[in-house]
């Protein structure tokens, strides 16, 4: 009885002293990890991404657009497909540029600005497209996936990127779900709060309608040539209507025909033989 107590105390106690150690510890982010590419050349991108699809270049619109960058501004670049690398932040893409570690996919735009001198747009239309590109990956990012989890393609094409047996899905599909669906719904719920389906489709058709107002009777978003914004924009639309059929399919096709023309424009002009139909 008595060694049953000095276990349960000594186990409050050591549960205590981590909480205080966590409640007092001053928030930081980890440091940048070693370089994966050693011998890497000057000025070439190594471009960290999920593994490649063979209907869509990528299921993350945050790779697809680093890569779409790279192509439109002629940044050389080679494609690393990450296996168990991640960045600082646990996430893909990261970058390495001369030996530089550059994680998430905002800075990584920035950066690779910077460093390839990449004009900008005339101050008024930049200010409106990083305004867009801001707009699409922190809103419509997140209405766009919560209906892209709410299908079972989404988990097969999930198993198909980490190479895991088919045969399994039985058992790999509920455990997906209730992991990565149950973890995506949650910072879904934290970013734009928390909605059913059908007034989520309310909000979709609001944001995809400032997308086509933007887009009005243009070739692209800010004019003839493709910017930064097509390539945000474009990899968020394209990363849920090309990969598998779910409602944003329907919703395209149905009351959005511009939108799709418009994304149909960017893949011929940006993957013109990446994409099979």
């Amino acid at each position: 009885m008595l060694d049953s107590c000095l276990i349960i105390t000594a186990a409050l106690f050591g549960a205590a002293v981590i909480y205080l150690k966590n409640f007092f510890t001053v928030p930081s982010i980890k440091p940048k990890p070693d370089i994966h590419k050693k011998d890497y050349k000057k000025d070439v991108v190594y471009l960290y991404q999920m593994k490649r699809l063979k209907n869509c270049p990528n299921l993350s619109p945050f790779c697809m657009k680093i890569e779409i960058l790279c192509r439109i501004f002629k940044i050389p670049y080679e494609i690393i497909t990450c296996t168990s690398e991640r960045s600082r932040n646990g996430l893909v893409p990261f970058v390495e540029l001369n030996g530089e570690h550059i994680a998430d996919s905002d800075l990584i735009e920035m950066r690779l600005r910077s460093h390839f001198k990449i004009p900008s747009l005339p101050t008024e239309l930049e200010t409106q497209s990083v305004a867009l590109s801001k707009f699409a990956d922190h809103h419509l990012f997140f209405v766009l996936i919560r209906f892209k989890i709410a299908v079972d393609e989404f988990y097969k094409t999930i198993i198909e990127i980490i190479g895991l047996p088919t045969f399994l899905n039985f058992l790999l599909m509920p455990l997906l779900k209730a992991i990565i669906g149950k973890n995506v719904y949650n910072k879904c719920q934290g970013a734009i709060g928390d909605f059913e389906l059908s007034e989520l489709d309310e909000i979709l058709h609001r944001d995809l309608r400032i997308v086509e107002n933007t887009l009005a009777k243009k070739k692209f978003l800010f004019g003839e040539e493709i910017t930064a914004a097509d390539a945000t924009v474009f990899s968020q639309l394209a990363t849920v209507y090309y990969p598998f059929r779910n409602h944003i399919s329907d919703v395209l096709e149905k009351d959005f025909p511009k939108l799709l023309e418009y994304c149909e424009r960017v893949r011929h002009e940006v993957y013109p033989k990446d994409f099979t139909m």
